[in-house]
């Protein structure tokens, strides 16, 4: 196997973003693997206003910097909540549903003044399959991700000229996070839940979907929902 194979993000700036609910663990990691440069973030003006959000990458991209890839998870607490919709009041409902929406908008806009200009870069976005599927009370939830799945798919076609990509990809909630392990979530009913027999790795599975995602072979590859879940939830 060739170098360029093993290492396919030698000397390209990968930034991975976790806001809120930790999910990243093992990907950083893996896009160092790739030969990335990798810069973590969790700064917490990222989920501030306009001006912060632009603050809190400046000080780990410079001025102008611009990332070959990001891989962002923006999934408060308050989102992975148990309730029935009666429960929800307007200020939960705000922090759990609405909140992470807002988040991911003005990010993207921040990480689209730089990487558009450079006319090349990919966004994936990390986060559970639960929404693809539902749940006795994951209202909150649900809206939160298909909200930032909806701005991904519309972001990607407004961007897709300059090159840039945004994805989003579903993993295994479990893979994710322990965060998951005791909340009541939607369960398959047939004998074999995960096609592979098991949950794909962070570390060398999930990260390496990044890393072709930024890479020659992902380039024609915008607006996608990709499913890393070992074969759980097979939805389009």
């Amino acid at each position: 196997m060739s170098a360029t194979a093993e290492r396919p993000l030698d000397g390209q700036t990968a930034l991975v973003i976790g806001l809120g609910l930790p999910m990243l663990a093992g990907v950083a990691e893996g896009l160092a693997d790739a030969g990335a440069a990798v810069t973590t973030l969790d700064d917490p003006r990222l989920g501030g206003a306009a001006d912060e959000v632009e603050a809190a990458l400046s000080a780990v991209l410079g001025p102008e910097g611009a990332p070959t890839l990001v891989v962002l998870s923006l999934l408060a607490e308050a989102s992975t909540t148990l309730e029935p919709l009666a429960a929800l009041d307007l200020v939960a409902w705000r922090a759990g549903a609405v909140e992470p929406i807002r988040v991911a908008m003005r990010l993207l806009t921040a990480l689209g003044k730089r990487m558009k200009p450079a006319g090349r870069g990919a966004i994936l976005f990390l986060a559970p399959s639960l929404s693809l599927v539902g749940g006795a009370g994951m209202t909150a939830l649900s809206t939160a991700l298909e909200g930032q799945r909806g701005l991904m798919k519309a972001v990607a076609r407004q961007w897709g000229s300059s090159g840039v990509t945004v994805n989003w990809a579903a993993a295994a909630p479990r893979a994710l996070s322990n965060h998951f392990d005791a909340a009541d979530l939607a369960a398959k009913g047939d004998p074999v839940p995960i096609a592979l027999g098991r949950r794909p790795d962070a570390r060398t599975e999930i990260a390496a979907l990044a890393a072709w995602l930024a890479g020659p072979g992902g380039r024609g590859v915008t607006g996608a929902t990709l499913m890393v879940d070992g074969g759980e939830w097979m939805v389009p």
